[in-house]
Formats: C-alpha cells, structure tokens, sequence
C-alpha cells in the first residue's frame, strides 16, 4: 500500500512537471546554475585556504622549533671547540711538543687528556698528536704511532687543512663501539702558523641526535644535521637514509636564498614541508622534513562537513530555483491567458490561425501588432529630435555614458553621424549676465539663447559636424566634429570664434566670451575638451570679457603665492585720512598692474585679496567711527557687490570708486584739522620736560603716529620733534641767562637724560655750546 502511494504522488509530480511552461524551465536551469557554481567555487577555495592555512601555521611551528634546535647545537659545538681550544692553549702541551722526549710532559699530556674527556658525557674520547714524534697520545692512557688507518684519519685531515679548527663528519668510532662519533679537529700552538700537532675531540653522535629528539615537537617530523658536503652529521631518526634522498634534501635547503625558510615540495606524489636553518658557525645546516599527508588526514572531518552542508545548499538550491523561476513563469502564464481574447479576434479578422512554437513567440505576435502603431510616435520623436540631440550632449560632456558602444547607440538612435577624426567643445558664455537676467523676461531670455545656438550651429557647420545645447544658465556648448593638423584646427577654432563672437554682438547685441578646449580623437574623451573649454573661459577674469580664449594659449600652471605689500590697507586708510586721494588711488592702481602683469595668478587668489581690502577698510572705518550704513547706504553689502563682478578690470573700477566714495564721506565727517594741532602742541608745551616719543604724543589725539606726525608737519612746516627740541631750547636758553644752574641741571629739566645730547642739540641751532651762550649773553 505504501509502496502504490509513493508511485501516485511520483505521477502526480511528473503530471504537474509536463504542465510547466518552457520558460519555466529555462529560468529554473538559469536559477540553478547561478547558485550552484559560486557554491561550487567557494567551497573549494574555502577548503584550499584551510589548508593553506594550517600549512603556513605548521611552517612557522616548524621553522620555530628549528630555530630552538640550533640554538642547542651550537651551545653543544661551541663547548667542545671551547675544550679543544683550552687543552690548546695549555702551556703544557706547548712543552711536550718542544721537548718530547720528556717522559714527565708526556705523563701530564695523558691526564690532561683524560681529565678533559672525562669532565664531559658526551665526549667519546681526546686524542693528541705529535707531529716530530709522529705519535698519537689518547685520552684512555695509550699511545701509539700514527699508522695512517681509518680511526686515525682525522690526523690526515688535519695536516691537509688550510683552517685551524674543522669539524669531521660522523663516523664509526672502532669495530667495538656501535655509537658514530663527531671529530673537532684543532692545530696546535693555537693561533701558530707552524703546526706542530693536531688535537681531535671525538664526541658521540648520540648527543646530537638526543638533543633533536628531545626537541622534537612533532612525531611526524624527522630532523637532519647537514655538513656543506651534503654528508649526514646526525638525525632525530635511527631509519637509515638513502643518499638520493640526503641529497635532495641539501640541495632544496642549499638552494635558498635566505638563511632560514621553507618550502612544500612534492616527492612521489606526495607533500613535504622541508624547513632550513643555516646559521651554525661551522657551517652545518639544520633541516627538517614533515610529511604534509597527515595533515589532510586530519582534515578529513572538515571535508564532510563541506560535503554535508554543500548537499544542503545544492538542495536549497534546487527548491529556490523551483520558486523563483515558477514566480517568472506565472505573470507570462497570465499573459497568454490575457491574450486568448485577441487570439480569437486576430483569429477572425485574418482567418489565419495562429501557430506560435512557444509562448514568446506568442507574445512576439502581440507585440508585432502593437508596433504598426508606433508610426504617429515616431513623427512624435521626429518633433522632438532637436530635444534629444541637446540632452545627448549634456550627458556626453558631463560623463555620463560607460562605453562607446552606448554612445554610437545614441548617435544611431538620434541619426547623428560623426564623421571625422576630432572632437572639440566650445564654449559661448554670455557676459554680464545678470544684466540680461534683470533686463529680460525668462522667455525672451530663452529666445535669445535660441538664437546664439542657431548662430553658433550654423557658423560651425561648414564644411564640419556640431551640435550646441545650452550647458548653464549662461553658457552654450558647442561640439564641432572636425579633421587636419594640430596648427591648422587651433586657427580655424579661433576663426570660428571670432565670428560667432561678432554675429552674435552685431545681431543680438549681447557680448559673450568664448572658449575653446583641445581637440580628442575618441568621443568618449569629449568631456575633458569640455572642462578645459570650462577652465580656460574662467581666464576671462583676467584676460577681459568679450574674447576668444584657447586652451592651449592658456595652459600653464596655476601661481598662488601672492600676497598684499606689507601694511598695504594701512597705508590705503592713512592716505584716505589724510585726505589724499591720488595717492590712495595710486596704490591700488599698482596692485592692478601687478596682478594683470601675472597672468598665472588664481582667480581665487585675487577674489582673496580683494575681499582682505574691503575687510579691513570696513574695520578701520568702524575704528574711526565711520557709520558705514551714512557712507554706503542701508542693507549694503559690499562683499556680495564685490563677488559679481567677473573680470579683475571691473573689481578694479569698483573698488576704485569704493575709495572715492569713503573719502568724500570722510572729508565731511572728519573734525578740523587745527584742533588736533591745538590739542598736540599744548601737550608738548606742558610736557616738554619728558622723554616724549611720536607715538605718546599720537595717542593723545588717537591717532596712527604716522598720520599725526604728517598732519602736524602739513599745518606747521616742522616734524613734531623739531617743534619738541625748539621748545627745548628756547627754555633752556632762559634758564641759561636768568639761573646759576648747571648745564647739566638744565639738560634734565629741558628732558635730555644726556648732557652730551643737549649740547650737541643747542650748538646745531645756536650755533654755540651753552656755556659759551651764557658767557656770551652776560
């Protein structure tokens, strides 16, 4: 009964499945490749970054626990080359070597040996060579001739050498000890060029192993002692070793570069990690090799995890395809039904049934006989080309399509065609434009823009291609599609230019400035021809208005050092206080000229400048309580006035009659000059007798000193100093004929702190020293 149950529901489903349209289908195939190869992809590339992963984690254990192992062994060398060298060193072994019959140094050369050898573990045993004698004396009492056998072949290493001290790679010790030993050879005198003897120090093998195993962190890892001969010192391993295999260990580690690394290799199909250290002083190498297979047997578990949950995911995949493309299939469902009605119609009007192959091929249908209608939108869009060909342009200059294969869509679908080879914008700004803005309505604003492009349009299109649009408010962009040599289409540009230029200021009245970008082989580099032409016409702040400017005649670095002259606005309200117009005048005329002479200055830069005049005029006039609502008017700003003007010639002629206008103000509001003098010369009469200074004496009328010191000199003829030291004198030259006081008193009371000043003083304008005065006048 079960089992008839399953194979219902299973004819159910096919039943339903042969129901499903074929676009069901495609979708459901589309849905489920897009979801099943980045499931693919991620799991396979999150599985190789796991074990990327640990292998980088496992080389850096590897090559740490490397690093710790030599360490070891070069404490471990390092003490028996401190032994031998010691024992080498013993001046007892010098006089045996120069007296060696003496049967006493030979004894204390024995226990030398023996009680060196014994001191430590793991040396096998000491063995000293005589070379005049030709014997060897060992540590374990014995002494025997060097008969050049295989135990003894240190001795033969150690009179080939050129070094004094070498290292032997291990060997068998004597058919009796099992254990391989490690030799240091060192000649003896130490630090002697004549070798009399050789001293060997055999240490057992075992030692270094024991230190590798003992340091061994990881049970897979086998760890190797190389000599630069390839040859096997010692190993953390007892399995014996095949020499191809020693070898293509040294040559990976030998190969490197650096003293400390690793590499993965791979060796009968399967991964190694080999880690190196080559930092021993005697030149050994350090090398460790960890087969990676146990590694990816540990992993074992996250790979069927990874299979569990990619199974999931390809399922849920399946059943959101199944959604997704049966939420697509169901609006062209209902589609097809909506479209039974006009079947039936078509069906009746043509007498032709309809066989569609599938159901868009219905829909195509449908759709056929709703674009014979699309003839009156046509003749619409027709209307509208002029519309669409300027809205092409603004997105063209400003950037807005990603690839040229778009923008020839556009000129296809506009019916524009662009035959030559360069693509140039020029740019038409109407100058002055708030006067028009005020002037005119918006739509007779818009008639006149109109006509610029009709004029800009038909000027460009001889013998080229263009197409104008209004850009700005005020600007008009002009596209000229164009062809020749560098030279000759910056001189036609400029003709062109000019004459829209005049067409447009004879006919229309109106001044515009234009300006013209470099050419671009490629369309798609349209909008930088458009932002130079943008750039350059900005030039006009200094250039004037009613120009041609090309780029490449303005294409120059952008010059921002530039400052006012020192105490420039200073000097700028003295003159003004002062009543000096012309000079004020004059000051500012030399600021034009400087700043027009510098055709690199930023507009910014002059903007700046300007708007730090007006500041502090404005600040002074307040400082001078100047209101400046009498001078300029209610709801003023000068700032605002400041930032309409478009040229520099134009801020010039403003400021210029700023300037006039605050000196009238001032000439009306400024108190008579007489009583400032009055008011200073009382001060000094009373005051005379103080070291007075120019500025103590401004500040009594609030005053600039500099402004004082002018006023005083233009209403007495004398600076105020000289007015100071006549007043001085004249005293002084009282006091001289009518007191018995020194000169010395007198110069104090007249305010010289100096009596040589005085006197210098009174003989420039007397002609006399005082003294000789007084005597005179008695």
């Amino acid at each position: 009964m079960k089992r008839v149950n399953i194979l219902f529901a299973f004819a159910k489903l096919q039943s339903s499945m042969k129901e499903l349209p074929n676009v069901f289908w495609t979708y459901f195939i589309s849905y489920f490749l897009v979801i099943l190869l980045p499931l693919i992809a991620l799991s396979y590339a999150s599985y190789n970054f796991t074990v990327s992963t640990l292998e980088d984690e496992l080389s850096q254990a590897t090559i740490h626990a490397s690093k710790q192992k030599n360490a070891s062994i070069e404490n471990a060398i390092s003490e028996m080359q401190s032994i031998a060298i010691r024992i080498g060193l013993d001046g007892r072994i010098a006089s045996y070597l120069n007296d060696s019959a003496n049967q006493f140094l030979l004894n204390e050369t024995r226990d030398i040996l023996k009680t060196a050898s014994s001191a430590n573990e793991a040396i096998q045993s000491i063995d000293f060579y005589a070379k005049d004698t030709n014997l060897i004396i060992a540590s374990n009492g014995y002494t025997r001739p060097y008969t050049s056998s295989m135990p003894d072949i240190w001795v033969q290493e150690g009179l080939a050498s050129k070094e004094m001290g070498f290292w032997l790679s291990s060997r068998q010790a004597n058919g009796i000890d099992l254990d391989k030993i490690v030799t240091y050879v060192l000649k003896v005198p130490v630090q002697r060029s004549e070798v009399q003897g050789l001293l060997a120090v055999h240490i057992h093998e075992s030692m270094l192993s024991g230190l590798l195993q003992m340091m061994e962190g990881n049970p897979h890892t086998a760890t190797y002692i190389l000599d630069p001969q390839s040859n096997v010192i010692s190993a953390s391993t007892a399995a014996d070793l095949q020499p191809e295999h020693v070898q293509h260990l040294f040559t990976e580690s030998s190969n490197a570069l650096s003293s400390i690394g690793y590499c993965i290799v791979n060796q009968k199909g399967e991964r190694i990690l080999i880690t190196y250290v080559k930092t021993l002083h005697n030149h050994w190498t350090i090398v460790t090799e960890t087969p990676l297979q146990y590694l990816f047997s540990k992993l074992s578990y996250i790979r069927t995890v990874a299979w569990a949950a990619f199974t999931v995911l390809v399922l849920l995949g399946l059943i959101l395809s199944y959604f997704m493309s049966l939420k697509m299939a169901s609006p062209i469902q209902h589609l097809l039904k909506k479209t039974l009605p006009y079947n039936k119609k078509s069906d009746d009007a043509t007498k032709l049934p309809l066989a569609p192959k599938n159901e868009l091929e219905t829909i195509s249908h449908i759709l056929d006989h709703v674009f014979r209608k699309n003839e009156t939108w046509e003749q619409q869009f027709h209307l509208n080309l002029p519309v669409l060909r300027e809205r092409f342009l603004l997105s063209l200059i400003h950037h807005k399509y990603n690839s040229v294969d778009e923008i020839n869509s556009k000129l296809e679908f506009l019916h524009l065609q662009f035959p030559f080879s360069q693509h140039v914008i020029v740019l038409i700004e109407i100058d002055e434009y708030n006067m028009l803005a005020t002037s005119y309505s918006a739509v007779d604003q818009n008639l006149y823009k109109y006509a610029m492009v009709n004029i800009a349009e038909e000027i460009a299109a001889s013998n080229r291609i263009s197409l104008a649009a209004e850009s700005d408010e005020h600007q008009l962009a002009l596209l000229i599609n164009m062809d020749g040599d560098p030279q000759q289409m910056k001189h036609e540009l400029a003709v062109i230019g000019e004459q829209i230029k005049d067409v447009i200021n004879r006919l229309l009245k109106i001044s515009v400035t234009i300006g013209i970008g470099r050419p671009y082989p490629q369309i798609m580099e349209v909008p930088y021809s458009y932002k130079e032409a943008s750039e350059v016409i900005r030039s006009k702040f200094i250039a004037g208005t009613n120009t041609v400017l090309c780029y490449e005649d303005l294409l120059q670095e952008v010059e921002e050092d530039f400052y006012l002259p020192p105490h420039f606005t200073n000097h700028l309200y003295n003159f003004l206080k002062a009543g000096q117009l012309k000079e004020a005048l004059g000051i500012l005329e030399e600021l034009y000229v400087e700043m027009k002479s510098r055709p690199k200055l930023s507009e910014e830069v002059i903007w700046r400048t300007y708007n730090l005049i007006v500041e502090d005029l404005l600040g002074n006039l307040h400082h001078f309580q100047g209101h400046t609502e009498t001078i300029f008017g209610k709801n003023h700003n000068l700032f605002r006035e400041l930032a309409s003007k478009e040229t520099i010639q134009a801020i010039h002629e403003w400021i210029c009659g700023l300037i006039v206008t605050i000196h009238h103000a001032l000439e009306q509001q400024q108190p008579k000059k007489n009583t400032y003098i009055d008011t200073i010369v009382t001060y000094m009469d009373a005051n005379y007798n103080q070291d007075l200074s120019v500025e103590m004496i401004a500040e009594q009328v609030s005053l600039n000193s500099a402004y004082a010191s002018r006023l005083f000199k233009q209403e007495t003829g004398k600076t105020m100093l000289e007015y100071l030291t006549i007043k001085r004198l004249e005293v002084s030259k009282v006091m001289l004929m009518e007191t018995e006081q020194t000169i010395l008193d007198i110069a104090s009371k007249v305010g010289y702190n100096n009596v040589n000043s005085f006197i210098r003083f009174f003989k420039r304008y007397e002609g006399v020293t005082p003294g000789d005065y007084r005597k005179a006048i008695r």
